[in-house]
């Protein structure tokens, strides 16, 4: 995963940036795996992000949220 800053907060030590996530198309048929542009947000120690994109395979319109800890080397 790669990002770019682009903004930052320094009252709440928040910053947003977008980055790049492999991410599997919800398609229960086509099931590829792609890169997918991410916007993220690291707040508080946590990154949450979103991702919205159309499979280069299938055409499926996808969208995807979660979050992790950048500094979980698990």
């Amino acid at each position: 995963m790669s990002s770019s800053y682009y903004e930052g907060d320094a009252i709440s030590f928040s910053s947003a940036a977008e980055g790049d996530m492999d991410l599997e198309c919800g398609n229960d048929d086509c099931l590829r795996e792609q890169s997918v542009i991410t916007t993220q947000e690291y707040s508080h120690g946590v990154v949450t992000w979103v991702a919205e994109w159309i499979c280069s395979a299938c055409g499926e319109s996808n969208s995807r949220e979660g979050w992790f800890d950048p500094n979980d080397n698990n």
